[in-house]
């Protein structure tokens, strides 16, 4: 049995070290374990328990209170165990005093203040999972961008690559030829310059790839790179806007977690401006309880008192009245702030939407001009090979056409990143959703 549990831990250490060794990771596992280690997220999680918890603590006050006391005293003169009762009647004295009473407390009238505060708890914790699922949202659309940024440069760094490999090919080419006198020395400087600044190109993509490591292993909570794997090239995945969206008119019912949180805190405002209100008002509850108290002799006797307490605020120092000025001005502001998050996020839902057809309608237009340029340049060069040109125009010519290659694949990712960002805006963001914008990429 002990050689089981031995070969157990090992087990398991070895899967746990494996698990922290992987050092590459696809969207979905990516997504998957940031939504469960992110710090972010779990501080948010946290708050979120905490406020429901408030609401439960506020929910208390309504009920009863009952508590149980008790004490002992030594005094240097002998007192009185019990009280006096009866005139000529004295109770026993004792230096050592044992007593012990529960209270019983139950709230009858504040003014609405509880109600109040149960009010201020509710809209917290409507705040709190408002930031938890902005936090969800914001997480995904961060790790699909930099998979998507991740793609991107992935198609940048093939062109630039194919393009490096044909400057060299051509730079050994034309070194041969330079040695026979074949060409001239500005040729072979043209292409020794262009092979120079691609190389310096490569270097970027080397460096945006590391940066996209190091960003993703941040987001899944590890101190070290981790590579994003890509899914393969789709070309019949085309995930149009018009699956997520039906018009050119923002639907004014939605509800974003950036607009939630808002309208949450306008919740919490307007209660505690109703609880400033109330202060003016008293405050009833009865109260009962039942003492024991016995001397050394432990004998004790029992008694009982109820009653009703009532108090009156009648004068501070004018502190309810500014309080109530103050609450009502925050209560105002707040007010506004969901005005402007409505208005805000009208706005980028539209400028999102726009943004995916305008790139959508680019791209589509840039492959059409990348068909041609690819035509013009298969002719430029068989022109170069019959010397019927120099160097320098099929150079320019190349140029061209890896620029517009390059546009073209930034004006796709841009497309999907609208679409990306116009899904997050309405808070409908999901793992499933993040990857098919993600993994449907031309």
């Amino acid at each position: 049995m002990k050689l089981k549990r031995i070969i157990i831990l090992i087990l398991f250490i070895c899967v746990a070290e494996q698990s922290y060794s992987q050092t590459s990771l696809t969207l979905e596992e990516a997504l998957d374990l940031s939504l469960s280690v992110n710090p972010s997220l779990l501080a948010a999680q946290a708050k979120t328990k905490a406020a429901k918890a408030s609401v439960s603590q506020a929910t208390g006050y309504f009920l009863p209170q009952l508590s149980l006391n008790a004490g002992y005293t030594k005094y240097q003169e002998p007192s009185t165990i019990t009280p006096i009762h009866e005139i000529g009647v004295f109770p026993a004295l004792d230096n050592d005093i044992y007593n012990a009473n529960f209270n019983l407390t139950l709230p009858i009238f504040d003014g609405g203040r509880r109600t109040s505060n149960r009010n201020i708890a509710k809209a917290s914790e409507k705040e709190n999972k408002a930031y938890k699922r902005l936090a969800e949202q914001s997480l995904m659309k961060q790790i699909a961008e930099l998979f998507l940024f991740a793609r991107q440069v992935d198609d940048q760094s093939d062109l630039i690559y194919k393009r490096l490999d044909l400057l060299n090919l051509r730079y050994q080419d034309l070194l041969a030829l330079e040695s026979e006198g074949r060409v001239p020395p500005g040729d072979v400087a043209l292409v020794a310059s262009t092979l120079a600044s691609a190389q310096a190109d490569s270097i970027a993509v080397y460096i945006s790839k590391n940066q996209i490591d190091l960003r993703l292993g941040l987001l899944v909570g590890k101190f070290k790179p981790i590579t994003p794997i890509l899914p393969s090239v789709n070309d019949s995945s085309t995930d149009r806007v018009d699956t997520h969206y039906d018009s050119d008119i923002i639907d004014t019912n939605i509800i974003g977690p950036i607009l939630e949180a808002a309208i949450a805190r306008n919740q919490k405002s307007l209660a505690v401006s109703s609880i400033a209100k109330k202060s003016f008002w008293p405050e009833a509850s009865l109260f009962g309880s039942y003492v024991y108290r016995s001397g050394a002799e432990w004998d004790p006797i029992g008694e009982w008192a109820a009653g009703i307490k009532l108090s009156i605020p009648i004068f501070q120092g004018g502190t309810r009245i500014n309080k109530i000025r103050e609450t009502k001005s925050l209560a105002f502001a707040s007010s506004q702030a969901v005005l402007s998050a409505e208005l805000e996020q009208k706005t980028n839902l539209q400028i999102a939407l726009e943004d995916y057809r305008s790139n959508q309608t680019r791209f589509n237009l840039l492959t059409q001009a990348e068909n041609e340029k690819i035509k013009s340049v298969a002719a430029q060069e068989e022109l170069y090979k019959a010397g019927r040109i120099p160097l320098r125009d099929l150079h320019i010519q190349e140029l061209e056409l890896l620029q517009l290659q390059v546009d073209k694949n930034k004006l796709l990712f841009s497309a999907r990143s609208a679409l990306l960002r116009y899904v997050f805006i309405t808070g409908t963001l999901s793992k499933e959703k993040a990857i098919k914008i993600t993994g449907g990429l031309q």
